[in-house]
């Protein structure tokens, strides 16, 4: 399911963004702090590095991400296979907070405050409603604190992205491609065809990472 989400997103990026917010936005308020912040005898479903994903963690990303997929895909939705595309989103999260620490990116507080402000999830008549803050962040059994990091973390996960996608352009030979196709609308294809070819960078950028890096999955414990 979810990797019909990413193919899809990379055929057909505009319609897709929406939907997109919406599962960062579930992303977010699934995740915990990263980090091995657990006892000693907790068991873990990943290893990525230093790091590793509690049984925990894994459980409240999967529970929430399920019901937004049942939500958007209603009977459509099969949980085969559900559970690996989950932990590798997951361990993807983990190694994109680590390439953004890498590269000494930071998020300021007032980026963070602005970002949480922004949510959707959190606001009433269009404005934050600390009510709902609180609230959702019971429900998770997260303290503000634990939030505001993880968010924090999204936010120079974002940057990161970000410079691989500006190191995606269209070239000249594409751009003449795209003209001589007489769009309807001929900026809106180039967009159109700089967002597949961004979203494609990024794919590219990840499963680098991924090829480098220590990673164990205990496919017993999803």
């Amino acid at each position: 399911m979810l990797r019909l989400v990413r193919e899809w997103a990379v055929e057909k990026p505009w319609p897709l963004r929406i939907i997109i917010g919406a599962l960062a936005i579930t992303f977010v308020v699934s995740m915990v702090v990263v980090g091995n912040q657990s006892t000693e005898h907790e068991e873990f479903v990943a290893e990525v590095g230093e790091e590793k994903i509690s049984v925990q963690e894994y459980r409240r990303v999967y529970k929430n991400m399920a019901r937004f997929y049942r939500k958007m895909f209603k009977d459509q939705f099969n949980e085969k296979g559900f559970p690996k595309q989950v932990i590798d989103l997951m361990v993807e999260e983990r190694l994109w907070i680590q390439e953004a620490k890498r590269m000494g990116i930071e998020a300021t507080d007032s980026e963070l405050q602005e970002a949480i402000l922004k949510m959707p999830s959190f606001q009433k008549d269009g404005k934050f409603n600390p009510e709902f803050y609180r609230r959702i962040l019971a429900s998770e059994k997260l303290s503000a604190e634990k939030f505001e990091l993880q968010e924090r973390q999204q936010l120079i996960v974002g940057k990161a992205k970000k410079i691989i996608n500006q190191s995606a352009t269209l070239t000249p030979s594409e751009l003449t491609e795209i003209e001589m196709r007489k769009p309807p609308d001929l900026n809106q294809e180039k967009e159109r065809v700089l967002a597949q070819k961004q979203e494609k960078a990024l794919r590219a950028y990840t499963l680098e990472m991924k090829k480098k890096a220590a990673i164990f999955i205990n496919e017993e414990m999803l």
